[in-house]
């Protein structure tokens, strides 16, 4: 990612709430507490030398116009992310504040991304579990082992009106195609 693609005049500044809220394997940090490298408000003591996936991160606040300065992860507590591939917007709740997400200004506008995708979902990171949205649906999906995936199903061909659910499987399974 080029610098060029953050929102002119945006920064991470004395925000970091991704040292805290993302999980980073490299440096067996678990999602949802802070890493040992963080140094809060000022960033990170290993820089230079930090993990790919941190140096490749950019949170979505930072790419994306769309989204206002109470966007901001000092601001609502939360780290936005998109997964273009499979149309997945993810936030990242700060353990902190627990059901950010539900409050407005951004309740109204995370209903909205969950009822117009066509493909993906909201996913939500919050404490020890996940919960999906699509359409008004809401999947609590609970706690997620690091050998299991999360699938969207459209419910095609099931006799039940096709209505699409998201729901967590084995890795092994999903691979099998069950």
């Amino acid at each position: 990612m080029t610098p060029a693609a953050v929102v002119p005049g945006r920064s991470c500044e004395n925000c970091t709430l991704c040292c805290k809220v993302l999980g980073i394997p490299e440096l067996a940090k678990p999602r949802g507490q802070e890493c040992t490298f963080c140094d809060t408000g000022r960033g990170c003591t290993i820089y230079g030398r930090r993990p790919e996936v941190c140096a490749e991160f950019y949170c979505s606040f930072l790419l994306s116009p769309a989204l206002g300065e109470e966007w901001k992860p000092t601001t609502s507590h939360m780290v936005l992310g998109y997964i273009a591939d499979a149309d997945v917007i993810i936030i990242y709740t700060d353990p902190d504040h627990p059901g950010v997400w539900r409050q407005e200004p951004y309740l109204a506008r995370v209903k909205k991304w969950a009822r117009t995708t066509d493909t993906g979902y909201v996913l939500i990171w919050e404490g020890k579990g996940a919960l999906a949205l699509h359409g008004e649906d809401e999947f609590d999906l609970g706690a997620l082992r690091d050998d299991q995936v999360i699938v969207r199903d459209d419910g095609r061909g099931d006799g039940i009106g096709n209505k699409t659910t998201v729901y967590v499987v084995d890795r092994d399974a999903a691979a099998r195609g069950e």
